[in-house]
């Protein structure tokens, strides 16, 4: 026994043992949920526990002032935060697909129209067109329209060479390439796609799911660079958490919405030359349509607005033309050229 002698025996010593206890516990409880299903699973006792005990270590370290407990049970607990939010919000999306029926064989879907505006995107098209032909929708057919608004290049040619169907406007602008989109769609479901952003295959099922409980639904989702560095990256990371709590839209350059909105709001407002996602979004909200983030998988975007524009001078306009918006001085953007970076 005198190799315990000289350690201390106290209420904190207890604290800091029942902490090691849980972790010990979650070890036990990931253990018995594998074996159950014969394969490794975290269970959602595992974070709990995970989290309870990181606390009490950091409570225990503080009092003993032993930065070797500290320091990796502090930062411990940022990753049992998150994997406990991510086991929630997939908890929750298991729950919402088997109320609606989603996985039944006699789930309805939604009739689906993609909207691709176009302004003389000869050179990247084929991409975006390529990704949303192959795309497995269990609704059936997907009606793809392309808009052209005052092309002058090859892009009539290049859409051509796709099962697409093909609308046109003198007018050069986003927002008129997406109306007459949305006003020729003859879907219930609409969803606005830039020229130069690609989609995983699954991407139109999981905006149905999305937009599933309700008729006036209007969302988009998280997006990530073609290419780039960690400060893109960064960028890219940032929009998709403003977009989250709807300071900001379309980072993956896609906005989905129920026919009933689209009408409601009049579409998208022809006279600003940017921030069109972003404001439609916003009278919508406004008009009573309930918002929807997708961050199950991402839409992959070209970087040519930073690379052209500069990526702190891009953000920081962005930043602009959504706060003017949001603060209703319109005219702030509305006076801005159009301008589609190639």
């Amino acid at each position: 026994m005198s190799l315990f002698a000289g350690m201390r025996w106290d209420l904190w010593e207890l604290a800091g043992l029942f902490g090691e206890g849980l972790f010990f516990a979650r070890m036990i409880a990931q253990w018995t949920a594998s074996e159950k299903v014969g394969k490794p699973v975290i269970p959602i006792v595992y974070w709990h526990l995970s989290l309870v005990g990181a606390v009490i270590l950091v409570a225990y370290a503080f009092h003993i002032g032993s930065f070797a407990v500290l320091i990796p049970q502090a930062v411990g607990l940022v990753f049992y935060v998150r994997g406990l939010q991510l086991e929630r919000r997939s908890r929750r999306r298991e729950a919402r697909r088997a109320a609606l029926g989603l996985d039944d064989p006699g789930h309805v879907w939604p009739s689906l129209s993609v909207v691709v505006p176009v302004h003389n995107e000869e050179r990247i098209l084929a991409a975006a067109l390529a990704s949303l032909v192959a795309q497995r929708y269990p609704g059936g057919d997907v009606e793809i329209i392309v808009a052209l608004n005052g092309c002058a290049d090859a892009s009539r040619a290049e859409a051509g060479r796709f099962p697409v169907r093909i609308v046109e406007d003198s007018r050069a602008g986003m927002s008129f390439g997406k109306n007459i989109g949305g006003r020729a769609a003859g879907g219930e479901l609409l969803v606005f796609v830039d020229a130069d952003t690609r989609l995983p295959p699954d991407a139109l099922r999981l905006i149905a799911e999305a937009a599933a409980d309700g008729e006036r639904r209007i969302g988009t989702v998280a997006g990530r660079p073609e290419r780039g560095g960690p400060v893109v990256k960064a960028c890219f990371a940032i929009a998709n958490l403003l977009t989250r709590f709807r300071k900001a839209h379309a980072p993956g350059g896609v906005l989905f919405m129920n026919r009933a909105v689209f009408e409601v709001v009049g579409g998208f407002d022809e006279s600003l030359p940017q921030g069109t996602s972003t404001d439609c979004v916003w009278r919508a909200l406004s008009a009573g349509a309930d918002y929807a983030f997708i961050d199950s998988f991402r839409a992959e975007t070209s970087i040519r607005r930073f690379e052209k524009t500069g990526i702190i001078r891009q953000m920081l306009d962005w930043r602009r033309n959504h706060r003017a918006l949001k603060s209703r001085r319109r005219g702030e953007v509305e006076g801005k050229g159009y301008e589609n970076i190639r």
